[in-house]
């Protein structure tokens, strides 16, 4: 244990002020005794430790220009220089390789720079790392563990991930005690670590024992949480699988959760349709419930499978689905020929129906490797022009240009993203965002068209009594099906509305709705002039972006 340095200055020592990012008074300590650098404190922790840890790049960037020597170790033999990959901040590690960090230097443990990073789970900062060409995926530490046992160990799926992409790392390699990833990852309950590596692997690691004779099955029931409980089962379903097979995301409960709402549906309609004149009540009961079920839902299908869930898409082909049978089976057949409404709604259906097709099968404008940004070719490229690190996709290894974003339910980076439509199950981007917006007001159009006819419709099956309330709740309760379906369509009509201002006001403005900028020159557009960009748009699908725009350093918002 080292003594704290004594300071001179009011305000507590340098390390307290560093804790408290107090820059100003770190000069001062300087501009009195630079040898305050020297000094440790705990665990033997330099000034330059403590603002690397804290990835504090303008202190970094003042000690190191001060004399700081990023090549000192603490007690456990790290350096800042460890700490730095550690936090994952590139900047602070680019610094302090330009005032002679030392890659090659290991802890006690004999952890590299790369394990550190690896540990701290900044995909970039590994990547920064293994592109200096100093280091391999294979190195390992003096108790023969490797990144992947790392990166299992602190159950870090998508660092997980990027090591086994290209067989950077060995996935049966195993440490000292004769473990590999796959017996770390069960022994802390890492359920989406596990899934990941036995996909990779196949069943044949399960049947793996380390030197104690206990297979990663044995470690994950040693352990009592709930995800060990968890883990335990998924386990169990795969161990008497033949060794090769590589388990696989559930289809039958893909296409389960796609037809639900369906199925759903017509069940309460079928419940109301038996209790006749209570049908409406039934409804009225059920049909929330239906919703909570469906709304309540996450993206992914569960915890560790990486299928997006249908759930929201198999709603949208509930509501075609319902709304065309009610259509066609109860309100066609009582009004036609005798209104032209009807002849016209039947055609617009057919284009609804088409759209529809054609939106779940249009590209969204995937990112390919030539058309990534020519101005970068590597991350040392963006530290030296002082770009943000969101610049580089840690998923799909390329340097996205401007307004195109990593799609994480999707795994592809989009051009022109504009959103993942859940209900769409897809990204909206530069090659279909133009038939998503025709698609959606085929909807409203449809939906008007729906609300229309069984407006008609109802008025004409009005019962004799007249317009008392009596009437009414004996129309609702013989005619439950089309008032419950117009409802609902006159509901999503209200809420497309809404999503159709929010696409027409990010067209306007030359961009999209993630990527929305309210410069000045868009805001002094008048009504006229937007009104012609975005019909612009939708008949060209080219967008008028302003000059001067370009891409946010804004983090990414990822689903």
């Amino acid at each position: 244990m080292h003594p704290m340095p004594v300071c001179s200055v009011s305000g507590g020592d340098i390390f307290e002020c560093i804790q408290r990012g107090n820059v100003e008074q770190c000069i001062q300590f300087l501009q009195t005794d630079r040898s305050v650098l020297k000094q440790k404190g705990w665990g033997g922790f330099t000034p330059l430790h403590y603002a690397a840890l804290h990835g504090n790049r303008a202190m970094v960037d003042l000690f190191l220009s001060n004399g700081a020597d990023p090549n000192v170790a603490c007690d456990a033999g790290q350096t800042a220089f460890h700490f730095g990959c550690r936090q994952g901040n590139i900047y602070v590690m680019h610094q302090m390789m330009q005032y002679g960090a030392d890659l090659r230097l290991i802890d006690l443990q004999g952890k590299t720079s790369l394990h550190h990073a690896v540990t701290g789970g900044n995909i970039v900062a590994v990547h920064y790392l293994w592109e200096t060409g100093m280091f391999r995926f294979s190195d390992t530490d003096m108790y023969q563990v490797t990144p992947l046992h790392l990166a299992a160990s602190t159950g870090n799926t998508e660092v997980v991930r990027y090591l086994l992409r290209g067989q950077r790392c060995a996935i049966d390699a195993v440490d000292q005690q004769g473990a590999t990833a796959l017996h770390v990852a069960a022994e802390r309950g890492a359920v989406e670590v596990c899934w990941t590596l036995l996909q990779r692997s196949g069943c044949r690691m399960l049947h793996e024992k380390s030197h104690s004779g206990l297979t990663p099955l044995d470690l994950s029931k040693q352990g009592k949480t709930f995800r060990h409980q968890q883990l335990t089962k998924l386990l169990s379903r795969y161990i008497n699988e033949p060794i090769h097979h590589k388990p696989r995301e559930s289809h039958v409960l893909y296409y389960w959760t796609l037809l639900f709402p369906t199925l759903g549906g017509a069940a309460i309609l079928l419940i109301a349709a038996m209790l006749g004149g209570y049908g409406g009540i039934s409804c009225a009961l059920l049909f929330p419930w239906l919703a909570r079920s469906i709304f309540t839902q996450y993206h992914r299908m569960t915890t560790y499978q990486r299928l997006p869930n249908p759930i929201y898409l198999g709603t949208l082909i509930a509501g075609l689905f319902h709304s065309l049978l009610c259509f066609y089976g109860k309100i066609m057949p009582s009004v036609w020929p005798t209104t032209a409404l009807v002849q016209v709604s039947m055609v617009h259906f057919s284009l609804v129906i088409g759209l529809f097709c054609k939106v779940l099968t249009q590209d969204p404008g995937t990112l390919d490797r030539a058309d990534a940004d020519p101005r970068f070719s590597c991350i040392a490229d963006l530290v030296e022009n002082n770009q943000s690190p969101h610049r580089f996709c840690p998923y799909c290894e390329l340097f996205p240009p401007d307004f195109t974003k990593h799609c994480k339910l999707c795994d592809l980076c989009i051009k022109d993203y504009d959103d993942h439509c859940l209900f769409l199950n897809r990204c909206i981007g530069r090659r279909n965002h133009r038939l998503f917006l025709l698609f959606i007001l085929s909807m409203v159009i449809a939906h008007l068209l729906f609300v229309a006819t069984a407006t008609s419709y109802l008025s004409e099956n009005t019962p004799a009594g007249g317009r008392s309330w009596s009437s009414w709740l004996t129309l609702l309760g013989e005619e439950f099906w089309v008032v419950v379906m117009m409802c609902m369509n006159a509901l999503t009509l209200l809420w497309e509305a809404w999503l159709l201002i929010e696409q027409f006001e990010a067209i306007a403005t030359g961009t999209t709705t993630y990527f929305r900028q309210c410069e000045s020159s868009a805001r002094q557009r008048s009504l006229v002039q937007r009104w012609v960009i975005v019909l612009s748009f939708l008949l060209d699908g080219r967008r008028r972006v302003g000059s001067g725009q370009t891409r946010e350093d804004k983090t990414a918002i990822d689903i």
